[in-house]
C-alpha cells in the first residue's frame, strides 16, 4: 500500500450542480451522489474523476465525511473503512459498524439530546417569526441524536446564517459551528471527524506502518482531522483555502 487517504467527499470529489464549476458542459459531469429514491444529487468533474481513480488504484481510501451513513452508502465511491455523520459513525473494514465506538457515541448523545432539540426549536421559532423557510431538526443516526442541522428552502446562505445567529448567539464551550454553503450544523464536543479519525488511525499505522497519511478536505471543519495525517490536500476554490491562492 501506497498510501493511506483520509478524503472528504461532498465539496472535495464532487458537489451539488449548483457548485459545478460553470466551464464544465453538464454531460461532461458523472452522479456519484444519488438520493433516496435514485435521482442524483452530486456530480464530479472529469478531473475529480481521474483523482478518485488515482486514490483508488494507489491508496488505501477511507471516506472521512459529513453524510449519514445511509448518505455514505448511496454514494459511488470505492471503500470499506470510513467515518461518517460528522464522526458519529465508524465503518470497520468489513464495512460494520464499529460497535465499540457507536456505544461511546451512544452514550454521550443521550445526554446531549435536549441541547439540540431547544437549538433545533430556537432556530425555528426565528425562521418562522421573520417568515423564513428554514428547515432546522435533530440528525438521527439511528436512534442517536448527533448534531442540529439547519438548512435555507431556496438556498440563501446569508438569510440561513442570520437567523442562526440570531436563534443562537452563543453555544456553549467546546461546541462546534459548522457551515459551508447552504448548511449549518450545530454539534456537541464529543462529536466531529477528529475525534473518529483519532479513533482509527492506530489501527491503520499498525497495518501499514510504513504508508503516508493524507488528508484531504475543503472545509473549516475538516482541517482537525487533516491536522493527524502525515500530509494535508484541499481543493484550491474552497472554504479551506480561502483566499490563499488569490493571486496565483
Amino acid at each position: 500500500m501506497r498510501a493511506i487517504a483520509l478524503v472528504d467527499l461532498d465539496d472535495t470529489l464532487f458537489q451539488t450542480l449548483r457548485k459545478c464549476p460553470p466551464d464544465v458542459p453538464h454531460q461532461r459531469l458523472t452522479a456519484l451522489g444519488f438520493a433516496k429514491d435514485g435521482s442524483p444529487l452530486s456530480y464530479a468533474t472529469p478531473r475529480q474523476m481521474r483523482f478518485i481513480q488515482w486514490l483508488a488504484e494507489t491508496t488505501h481510501l477511507v471516506p472521512v465525511t459529513a453524510r449519514s451513513l445511509d448518505a455514505l452508502r448511496r454514494a459511488r465511491i470505492p471503500f470499506r473503512a470510513a467515518v461518517c455523520a460528522h464522526g458519529g459513525v465508524v465503518l470497520d473494514e468489513a464495512g460494520e459498524v464499529d460497535a465499540r465506538w457507536e456505544g461511546m457515541i451512544a452514550a454521550r448523545a443521550a445526554s446531549h439530546a435536549g441541547e439540540l432539540a431547544g437549538l433545533a426549536e430556537a432556530i425555528t421559532v426565528v425562521a418562522q417569526t421573520r417568515g423564513v423557510a428554514i428547515n432546522a431538526r435533530v440528525l438521527l443516526e439511528g436512534d442517536m441524536p448527533l448534531y442540529t442541522l439547519a438548512k435555507h428552502a431556496d438556498a440563501d446562505d446569508a438569510t440561513l446564517f442570520a437567523v442562526v445567529d440570531a436563534a443562537v448567539p452563543a453555544l456553549p464551550p467546546g461546541w462546534t459551528d459548522h457551515r459551508n454553503g447552504n448548511n449549518v450544523a450545530l454539534m456537541p464536543p464529543y462529536l466531529g471527524k477528529r475525534h473518529a479519525v483519532a479513533h482509527i488511525l492506530p489501527g491503520l499505522r499498525a497495518r501499514f506502518p510504513d504508508a503516508p497519511v493524507i488528508g484531504i478536505g475543503d472545509s473549516l471543519t475538516d482541517a482537525p482531522f487533516m491536522g493527524l495525517c502525515d500530509f494535508a490536500m484541499m481543493p484550491t476554490r474552497s472554504q479551506l483555502a480561502g483566499g490563499l491562492f488569490d493571486g496565483a
